[in-house]
């Protein structure tokens, strides 16, 4: 069953999210981190998710993946522990991919985004592993739940990071899609 999302309308429904955190931020020196829209809450951004997944199959643009892999990470840093982001659990945030987003986060000034983000998938990239498992697909992957504890500080400090700049993260979300926003609207027009 898929899911029918008129890109059109979310884009819509994004400048309105724009202009009332925009309205929000004049009206505040400090804006609290709950009225900021993130992965969790719905709304334009889950909207754009749901369309990603219905309309792209694994070969996004990169802007297109930068922000569904994102949208998985911030995601996995609220709601399920960050681990499960890096230990590929559901099998879309290989290492490639994480450095694939590394890199367009710091071609499109996130540097700082960029270096907390890929930290811990360097280090797990780095551990060494006995004994490989297999998708159905052949794919290799390492053994679920084999983030190691003493990797845990990596993880901890990335997803405090991430509960810290949760301002930054909707800075990339609203740049990220305005700069694909050709790309998403023609792909609406060839799946009518």
């Amino acid at each position: 069953m898929s899911i029918d999302v008129d890109i059109v309308k979310t884009f819509e429904e994004l400048e309105e999210e724009i202009q009332k955190f925009n309205k929000l931020k004049q009206q505040q020196q400090e804006i609290d981190y709950e009225q900021i829209p993130t992965a969790v809450d719905g709304g334009a951004l889950g909207d754009f998710n749901e369309y990603i997944t219905t309309h792209y199959d694994k070969n996004r643009p990169i802007g297109v993946e930068a922000f569904y892999q994102i949208m998985s990470w911030q995601w996995s840093a609220f709601y399920e522990g960050i681990e499960l982001y890096y230990e590929n659990f559901y099998e879309e945030s290989d290492y490639k991919t994480i450095m694939r987003v590394a890199q367009y986060l710091k071609e499109n000034g996130y540097t700082e985004f960029s270096e907390y983000y890929a930290a811990p998938a360097v280090e797990y990239e780095e551990i060494p592993v006995e004994e490989w498992e297999e998708y159905s697909n052949g794919v290799k992957y390492r053994p679920m739940n084999y983030y190691p504890e003493e990797m845990y500080p990596i993880l901890k400090k990335t997803e405090k990071w991430a509960e810290e700049n949760i301002e930054m993260t909707w800075n990339f979300y609203v740049d990220v899609l305005m700069k694909n926003k050709s790309i998403l609207l023609a792909s609406q027009k060839e799946n009518q």
